[in-house]
């Protein structure tokens, strides 16, 4: 009877393009934090720069590092690319100083997600370094009541080539103007998402006739205030994939939105 070979693989072997590969897929914290010290290997891709493509920093457990820790391991990310960051996920710690820092260092970036920063990223941060950014093709921010407003005028103007926008308020709020402005700046648009806003008719509409070539629009967690039969029609007709609130306020009256297949 032949004996079966019971080597295991060395992953130490492996390409170093496979290697960095791996490691890429891994959070941006377990990377800075453990993996470059590995071993001799794992450090040397830690150095290169095509390592740093992407800033991931999602669901952080804050209770065991603080937001200047955090901070600091970003920059020192942004360091690493040289120039060459194209996508950035950041929950909770985000600030003004740190988008300038990104917004001077990082002016191929195509992806941005900036979560739950409440008081780290102002109105005017926003507005101000996302001039930079004139090659994003997707933004995707939750911000509070106050937050943000206005700033979606020179993320159209600046940002020409977006085609997905994702936007989140923590309170729902009525107030929601900026519907406006992107039907007016951001015909480009194929993916839209809206959470906790109002929206209504000639809101939506506008929408509708300033972003031709949206392909999806995610209204789930919305609020339709008179939402026309002839609106709906048009949505369905325009929109490919639409995901409508299960809740429409009509005047006088309540009504349950059913789901449909579209």
């Amino acid at each position: 009877m032949g004996w079966s070979c019971t080597k295991k693989p060395n992953w130490l072997e492996l390409p170093t393009d496979l290697m960095k590969n791996i490691l890429q897929r891994l959070d941006t914290l377990d990377i800075v934090m453990s993996v470059r010290y590995v071993c001799a290997l794992w450090w040397n891709i830690y150095k290169d720069p095509l390592m740093w493509s992407t800033i991931r920093m999602c669901d952080i457990d804050l209770e065991h590092i603080g937001m200047d820790s955090l901070e600091k391991i970003a920059r020192r990310a942004i360091d690493l690319s040289c120039g060459h960051m194209k996508e950035v996920y950041i929950d909770y710690f985000a600030t003004d100083d740190l988008l300038k820092y990104l917004s001077e260092r990082a002016t191929h970036l195509r992806r941005l997600r900036l979560s739950h920063c409440y008081g780290g990223i102002s109105n005017k941060g926003l507005s101000e370094f996302v001039k930079k950014f004139s090659l994003l093709e997707e933004l995707d921010i939750s911000f509070d009541e106050d937050a943000y407003d206005g700033s979606l005028e020179e993320i159209g103007l600046c940002c020409p080539l977006l085609k997905s926008l994702k936007l989140r308020r923590m309170i729902s709020s009525y107030y929601f103007n900026d519907a406006f402005t992107i039907a007016k700046t951001m015909s480009g648009l194929r993916h839209l998402t809206l959470s906790r806003i109002w929206l209504s008719d000639d809101r939506l509409l506008a929408i509708l006739d300033g972003c031709p070539l949206l392909e999806s629009l995610d209204m789930q967690n919305c609020l339709l205030f008179k939402f026309s039969e002839s609106l709906e029609k048009r949505c369905l007709e325009q929109i490919r994939d639409l995901q409508l609130p299960k809740i429409c306020c009509q005047p006088y009256k309540t009504v349950m939105v059913l789901p449909r297949r579209y």
